[in-house]
């Protein structure tokens, strides 16, 4: 059974209960927006895991609006879950955005990264960015976040920098400032 299909009822009624807990316009087509899912697991604690859904951009611009509320629904119904939303992004290699000059950095990988790095820690706020090189080509990542809504602990943390080293192939290692 796929992930989409092993979670689209829970979908489903957590677009109920946001529709009628906080009155807020829901759009049902939303939930068949969404492209792929995929869930990630720490090795120490396979009860603890990270699902990340993946909707177009135009999609998550609209789904801004109730997303926080639909992040905290989910995973207080089920339990030992994180949730994070990305949209699906392009990355143009500068050879072809030479050829159509349609030149912008906006499609870079580095400006993807932050894109994708950003949504995963929706809502907490990035207030700051280190980046180191060592000699042996290994490139680390240091984000300091701002978590105002309380919506970040260890685990999750722990299961947002695995998911993100996979999908952007980058050591990350995140810090919690008060």
């Amino acid at each position: 059974k796929s992930t989409h299909a092993k979670y689209a009822k829970i979908l489903l009624k957590i677009f109920e209960i946001i529709k009628n807990k906080y009155n807020l316009t829901v759009n049902k087509e939303d939930i068949f927006k969404i492209k792929f899912m995929k869930e990630y697991y720490i090795k120490e604690d396979l009860e603890k895991k990270m699902i990340v859904i993946f909707i177009p951009l135009k999609s998550l611009k609209k789904f801004r609006r109730i997303q926080y509320f639909f992040i905290k629904e989910f995973e207080s119904y089920i339990p030992n879950t994180y949730l994070s939303v990305l949209s699906i992004r392009t990355i143009k290699p500068l050879k072809y955005q030479k050829i159509s000059k349609t030149g912008s950095y906006s499609w870079s990988f580095t400006n993807v990264a932050d894109d994708i790095i950003r949504d995963m820690l929706f809502p907490g706020n990035i207030v700051g960015k280190r980046i180191f090189f060592f000699s042996n080509e290994d490139v680390f990542i240091q984000i300091y976040l701002e978590d105002k809504y309380k919506t970040f602990n260890n685990s999750k943390i722990n299961l947002v920098t695995r998911s993100l080293h996979s999908l952007i192939h980058k050591k990350i290692h995140i810090v919690l400032t008060s």
